[in-house]
């Protein structure tokens, strides 16, 4: 990218950067009930302020970016739906404070994808995902040296949240290298990115990294003899690993096989809202975003996270808001895949996370999943209006005299 494009794409990074940082854990094992602390309070000052940025900057833009509808509206029906079952249930308070938090973050996308073509706005975006991922496990280095899984330091992510910020990053310099856009520098930080996510250990992370480097090498027709190479080397190297090595038996198992029978206990909370009766407000539109866990019987502790974005959805928007957001996944999945100039990077991206939302939270949450998912939605729905995030030349965009201020 040369240098007036630099420029161009440290407007979008600076947005991005803040709203990863206000949407990352800066505590582990909080879940929001409600009220406001010091950190809530910060932590939404920070995403207020990112999208004051983004309005400024569609401000004083001299041209706008084709747009759709159908994600904001999908969106907005989902979030409606569970903040009247939050209501229902008493449950008012903390799920409308989240309500709002997701609809402001999908403020801020639409802001920015009317500002900016789609590879100034995808780029950005992975690059403050990587540096917040990277820096957190960088710091958590001396906790990993001291047994177990590679989790964060500052901010203290849990080593899912570091696998999910450093993977798709990791997916996007392999798009970049396997369309001959990539330095040594660019390999070198792909290398170092996937090294972190297999550090973490998070199982649905690398298996789905795996499947979405598949799909985008498999897109592509003429790869370069660099990424040829690494294929051919890196192909009986994976195949040896598992097949004469435990390495693969103990990522699975992580020493106990029954961790992997239970999912690591989240089929208990699974089967908990499955059981919701049918004729309640509850079953049919939830009881609000803010709702994490529910109670359990017959086990040593109380409750349990749902850990599942698609089970997350039928406690909180219930049945309507599963089969809205189904509805979503499936069009923007399609969308996809009937649209080359950004499915060579899309479709991997978009199976990365789905595969990972069905043993993890934040597909529609105040979350760096729900803005990824989000963006790549809103995207894909007007695609054939936009260059190709493939395309080697970046035109002038609707910012170019914002980079040439002083």
């Amino acid at each position: 990218m040369s240098e007036p494009g630099l420029k161009r794409a440290a407007i979008p990074f600076v947005i991005w950067l803040l709203v990863v940082i206000s949407l990352v854990r800066w505590r582990q094992g909080s879940i929001y009930s409600g009220g406001a602390d010091p950190v809530v309070v910060i932590k939404a000052l920070i995403q207020c302020f990112a999208l004051l940025v983004a309005v400024v900057v569609l401000i004083f833009s001299r041209g706008r970016q084709p747009l759709g509808g159908r994600s904001l509206g999908l969106l907005l029906l989902i979030v409606a739906g569970s903040v009247i079952g939050a209501y229902a249930q008493g449950n008012l308070e903390p799920s409308a404070v989240v309500a709002m938090r997701v609809v402001l973050l999908a403020a801020t996308v639409i802001i920015v994808l009317l500002s900016f073509s789609a590879r100034l706005a995808v780029k950005p975006l992975l690059a403050a995902m990587a540096v917040v991922g990277a820096f957190s496990a960088i710091t958590g280095l001396g906790l990993m040296l001291s047994g177990g899984r590679l989790g964060g330091g500052i901010p203290p992510l849990s080593p899912n949240d570091i696998a999910s910020l450093c993977g798709l990053p990791a997916l996007g310099l392999l798009h970049e290298m396997a369309h001959g856009r990539a330095s040594s520098r660019h390999v070198a930080v792909f290398v170092g990115l996937s090294a972190l996510v297999l550090a973490t250990g998070s199982r649905t992370a690398i298996f789905a990294l795996m499947a979405a480097m598949v799909v985008v090498l498999l897109q592509v027709r003429r790869p370069p003899i660099t990424v040829a190479a690494m294929v051919l080397i890196a192909a009986p190297a994976v195949f040896a690993i598992i097949a004469y090595t435990p390495t693969l038996d103990n990522m699975v198992n992580r020493g106990d096989s029954a961790s992997l029978v239970t999912l690591n206990s989240r089929t208990i909370s699974w089967e908990a809202v499955l059981e919701i009766p049918f004729n309640t407000w509850e079953r049919w539109l939830g009881s609000g975003l803010s709702v994490k866990q529910i109670a359990v019987l017959g086990q040593y502790w109380d409750e349990q996270v749902f850990d599942s974005s698609w089970i997350s959805a039928l406690a909180q928007a219930g049945l309507v808001g599963a089969a809205l957001l189904a509805l979503w996944v499936a069009r923007t999945s399609w969308d996809s895949l009937r649209t080359p100039q950004l499915g060579t990077f899309t479709n991997g991206a978009l199976l990365f996370i789905l595969l990972r939302s069905v043993t993890e939270n934040g597909l529609v949450d105040a979350s760096v999943d729900f803005v990824v998912f989000f963006t790549l939605s809103v995207l894909l729905e007007k695609a054939s209006a936009r260059p190709s995030l493939s395309a080697g030349y970046e035109p002038p965009g609707p910012t170019d005299h914002l980079a040439k201020a002083p």
